[in-house]
């Protein structure tokens, strides 16, 4: 019997993803990281870097191929997730929104990680949003990520035992 991964699952391996990023980055700085966090630490992206913006733009120009899947989803393709920045105040946070559905010519979701700068937001909560507001889309088909833009630039900058790490404790595979 097949096990059927829950959304959550995709996101725990997003935020691993993000936390070896950043534990990378803060042992470089000679940084020490607190041992007690639940949750992985928030993960900044400098607004010039330049690969992520790509793969925001590449996100916004194949959003299609993600509404057709979506829609009609073939054996095997689970855990369809959009990215969507929210800004208050100045402050940007992009978010990713789980059990998707695409309504109208809006996309519905909710928020699946938890907020850090944007107030009145809380995980669960139902949101819709406009197709060029999103910064990505992802599924999983037969195991292998689809889509995944800003996922992959994040994968990218990992060290080979970072990736290898990663790779282990993901239900998924990233391919080229």
């Amino acid at each position: 019997m097949e096990s059927i991964r829950r959304p959550i699952d995709l996101v725990m391996a997003i935020s691993a993803l993000l936390f070896l990023s950043f534990t990378a980055q803060a042992v470089d700085q000679g940084q020490e990281l607190e041992k007690s966090s639940i949750e992985p630490p928030y993960f900044e992206v400098p607004k010039d870097h330049a690969a992520m913006h790509r793969a925001v733009t590449q996100a916004r120009k194949t959003v299609g191929e993600f509404i057709a899947a979506l829609k009609h989803p073939a054996p095997g393709q689970q855990d369809f997730e959009i990215k969507r920045p929210f800004i208050q105040n100045g402050q940007v946070e992009h978010i990713w929104l789980s059990d998707v559905q695409f309504v109208g010519n809006r996309f519905q979701g909710r928020i699946d990680n938890q907020p850090r700068k944007i107030q009145g937001l809380k995980l669960g909560q139902l949101v819709s949003i406009n197709l060029h507001e999103i910064s990505d889309w992802l599924y999983v088909d037969h195991g292998k990520l689809v889509g995944g833009y800003t996922v992959r630039v994040q994968y990218n900058e990992l060290s080979a035992k970072e990736k290898q790490e990663f790779d282990r404790a993901a239900d998924f595979k990233i391919e080229k």
